[in-house]
């Protein structure tokens, strides 16, 4: 997978520091989460894709299927394109550290993420 599988913006960081993954909520974007991640983590480099789902004009990481009611299949796609895309970014990045924060939906692909590839964080 690449780094560029999403759309991301990427703050740079202290050179060897912690990665620092931020993961938006349903219809937030790149920008909701980068100022409380530079605040948490001020030498982390920062990286926080948008979702490449939309819900009625709102970004979100994989779809559902009603409220509160997860689209697993599309879980199951999110899970491995956002495992791959973190993989590229630390690979790249050779960090001490990385450090994911996730809000809503975002908070969801990261738990799933970590469940799949616990050795990513």
């Amino acid at each position: 997978m690449s780094k560029d599988a999403y759309i991301h913006k990427l703050l740079p960081g202290s050179p060897g520091g912690p990665l620092l993954f931020v993961f938006h909520g349903t219809g937030g974007d790149e920008n909701q989460l980068l100022s409380l991640g530079r605040d948490l983590a001020p030498q982390a480099t920062i990286i926080s894709p948008r979702g490449d789902v939309s819900e009625q004009g709102a970004a979100r990481f994989f779809r559902r299927t009603g409220e509160g009611v997860y689209d697993m299949e599309d879980l199951a796609r999110a899970t491995i394109r956002m495992a791959g895309f973190v993989k590229a970014h630390v690979e790249a990045a050779k960090p001490s550290a990385v450090l994911g924060l996730g809000y809503s939906n975002g908070a969801n692909v990261l738990a799933s993420v970590v469940g799949a590839a616990p050795a990513l964080f």
